[in-house]
């Protein structure tokens, strides 16, 4: 029997014959050194359907206290700690691109909204006419500041050290009165700065380290403390020689998260950042999807974090990417009959609970490892292994026996797919090129783990080799761990 070479990582190749595997909605993680194998392959995380509304078009969202503000469409809904239907706010935010979102510290914090394209937006529970002023929970346009400041349209909103930040196309951001003022909201036209380095367009502004990175199209420049008493708060400090490609192409500062920056580069690569300095931690294969992209700008970046995996997701209109920091390996993600993944920018909330939207609709999930469905979908996990041959000789392949966890049917489950479940194993004889139709085998019914789990006779194969295609989709807790074949060279 030969070891079958199960990847560690997703390498699709350039083409099928240049491929290493593929790990597609599972990925490796390390087993004890007295288990039988060293790695067992686990789906992805799941979506269990936590919140609703009437929307179709999921646009962020923001925990503020216990409530999560979302942006759905053109409106705001707020959600508790129940989930369920959500509260509709009065006002709207236009457009239908994604939006940034933050809040500050003041007394029944301000919460601040940026539509790219289509201005910025206030919320806030004080009355009206309180001081400093509020908006009754309604949703309005945020308010032009004094010596002349006319908000418009910003690219992107945060907040760090008692201020908001606000930055615009043409490089210049601006910082609000710090939220321990008379009005926190105020915006002063003489509160500003312009990115230094180069004249590039600044999308976004993000928290890091107690710092500020302004995020523009070809450098990141870094502005902190100490905090100025007058004028823009913040001084410049240095410059990273890397941009990104759009304004959500960065995550890695969201609160819970702690596995630092990740971003899209305008290298066409995802780096993170080790101190100041960007690291490469794409493979050949992702950059090449990133370069292929038409509207780098539409790309994203998001985090989670689940079952002890940091989780960074790289996502484009038709594929998913995801890095798992705890391994450094890379895996693709796919939601039921669509090449991307449903999840959007996710959130932590509610003490330990990462919450996300639907790419789908304008319902709300959690990313839960204990789910084994998608909003009540399959979410196949897929394992395409690397290349097995004896060049430039042909194999005759007489059997595969797998290693997997047997026995995980429930007794009480949906019949037959979860009380006698199966997987389904295909092969591809021309390394990759073709694949056939699928064979199904059975993983044994709850408790049942005496049998073997094997197919034989799978006649021969070029000089190229053969790959494997293994697949599970039922909501099952279940992992591959390897698999052995019986092969033999052939003249």
């Amino acid at each position: 029997m030969v070891d079958v070479p199960f990847p560690m990582l997703t390498a699709p190749g350039r083409v099928p014959q240049a491929a290493g595997g593929r790990l597609i909605n599972c990925y490796p993680e390390t087993l004890p050194k007295t288990a039988g194998k060293p790695y067992g392959y686990w789906r992805t995380p799941g979506l269990k359907p936590w919140a609703t509304t009437g929307g179709v078009n999921f646009r962020g969202a923001l925990l503020v206290n216990n409530l999560i503000y979302a942006v759905i469409d053109n409106n705001v809904w707020t959600f508790s700690a129940a989930g369920g239907a959500g509260t509709l706010l009065t006002g709207t935010v236009l457009g239908t691109g994604p939006v940034t979102m933050a809040r500050n510290n003041a007394q029944g914090p301000d919460i601040a909204i940026v539509a790219p394209g289509n201005g910025a937006y206030w919320i806030n529970p004080r009355p009206v006419a309180s001081s400093p002023p509020g908006t009754n929970n309604a949703v309005v346009s945020y308010p032009n500041g004094s010596g002349g400041f006319i908000v418009g349209s910003p690219s992107a909103v945060t907040y760090l050290l008692g201020f908001f930040f606000f930055t615009y196309p043409n490089a210049q951001v601006f910082s609000s009165d710090p939220d321990t003022s008379a009005n926190p909201t105020n915006i002063n036209a003489l509160n500003f700065a312009t990115a230094q380095s180069k004249p590039d367009t600044l999308y976004r502004p993000v928290p890091y380290n107690g710092q500020l990175l302004l995020c523009g199209a070809n450098s990141i420049e870094v502005w902190g403390q100490p905090v100025n008493l007058t004028g823009f708060p913040l001084s410049y400090g240095s410059t990273i020689s890397r941009g990104v490609v759009g304004i959500n192409a960065i995550a890695g500062h969201d609160d819970g998260f702690g596995k630092g920056i990740f971003f899209v580069g305008d290298d066409a690569k995802v780096s993170t950042l080790s101190g100041y300095t960007p690291t490469p931690v794409s493979v050949p294969d992702l950059d090449l999807k990133i370069e292929a992209e038409p509207d780098k700008t539409v790309i994203t970046t998001a985090v989670y974090v689940s079952q002890g995996h940091g989780v960074a997701v790289v996502q484009g209109p038709n594929w998913c990417w995801e890095y798992d920091t705890t391994l450094q390996t890379w895996h693709e993600r796919k939601s039921h009959l669509v090449e991307y993944w449903r999840g959007m920018f996710p959130l932590l909330a509610f003490g330990n609970t990462w919450v996300c939207g639907d790419r789908k609709s304008g319902n709300l999930a959690v990313i839960d490892g204990n789910t084994a469905t998608e909003f009540g979908d399959p979410l196949r996990m897929r394992i395409e292994t690397g290349p097995l041959h004896a060049f430039p000789s042909k194999i005759r392949i007489n059997a595969i026996e797998l290693y997997l966890t047997k026995g995980v049917g429930m007794a009480t489950g949906i019949d037959p797919l979860q009380t006698d479940p199966d997987i389904s194993i295909s092969i591809s004889r021309d390394g990759g090129q073709t694949w056939s139709n699928p064979r199904v085998v059975k993983i044994g019914r709850q408790s049942l783990t005496d049998g073997r789990v094997r197919s034989a006779i799978w006649g021969q194969a070029q000089n190229q080799g053969v790959r494997w295609r293994l697949q599970e989709s039922a909501p099952l807790s279940f992992g591959f761990m390897g698999a052995d074949m019986l092969v033999e060279q052939l003249r």
